[in-house]
C-alpha cells in the first residue's frame, strides 16, 4: 500500500562510513483505503489525486483530503489482491481538454484502460464520459495486474508493464494480435 507521505531527508555531516537517515512524516494519516497511486494533474491547482484500489479517486491539497470523490468506478472493477483500480494519468493537455486515464481490472479480471473527462466542476469527473480504450483478456492468471500509467516527455502514452505482458501472453496463446489505438 502506498502511504501518502512527505519525504523529509535529513543529511547530517556524513563521513564515508555513515548512511543517510530517512524520516517519513505522514501528510494525510486518515480517510484513505488501500491507496496505490498519487498523481498531480499538472493543471496549476496543486491538487494531488489519490487512487484507491477500491475504485475511488480522491484528491488533496497539501495535507487536506477533500471530502468530494473525484471519480468512483467501484461497480466496474474487480478488487482485491493485485486487482482493482491501479493507476491513473492525466493527459499532457489536461488543463485544456480535461482528459485523464485510469488503469483497472474489470469485472472479468482483464487489465483495462479507460479515458474519462472532468465535469464542469473541476473537482469531479464526469463518470458518463468513460470510454474503454483497451482491455486485454487475462484469464490465465489472477495476479500480475500491477503497473503505472504514464505519458512520456514527448506526450506519448506509455502502457503499464504488466498490461504489456498480458497482451504479449494473449498474443502467444491465441496466436493473433489485437490492434488498439490510444489516441
Amino acid at each position: 500500500m502506498l502511504a501518502v507521505c512527505l519525504l523529509t531527508l535529513f543529511i547530517a555531516t556524513l563521513t564515508r562510513a555513515q548512511t543517510p537517515v530517512l524520516f517519513f512524516n505522514p501528510v494525510i494519516s486518515s480517510g484513505l483505503t488501500s491507496s496505490l497511486d498519487i498523481v498531480n494533474a499538472g493543471d496549476g491547482t496543486n491538487r494531488m489525486f489519490i487512487v484507491q484500489q477500491n475504485g475511488i479517486i480522491r484528491y488533496a491539497r497539501g495535507s487536506v483530503l477533500n471530502d468530494t470523490i473525484f471519480l468512483n468506478i467501484s461497480k466496474l472493477i474487480s478488487s482485491g489482491g493485485e486487482r482493482g483500480l491501479l493507476s491513473m494519468a492525466f493527459h499532457p493537455q489536461y488543463k485544456t481538454n480535461g482528459y485523464f486515464f485510469v488503469y483497472y481490472t474489470n469485472l472479468s479480471g482483464n487489465p483495462t484502460i479507460a479515458r474519462y473527462q472532468v465535469s464542469a466542476n473541476p473537482n469531479k469527473a464526469d463518470s458518463l464520459t468513460g470510454q474503454v480504450l483497451l482491455s486485454v483478456p487475462h484469464t490465465e492468471f489472477a495476479n500480475h495486474n500491477g503497473g503505472k500509467l504514464n505519458f512520456g516527455s514527448d506526450g506519448n502514452y506509455i502502457p503499464p508493464l504488466e498490461m504489456a505482458e498480458a497482451l504479449a501472453i494473449h498474443i502467444l496463446i491465441h496466436r493473433k494480435a489485437i490492434l488498439y489505438s490510444v489516441k
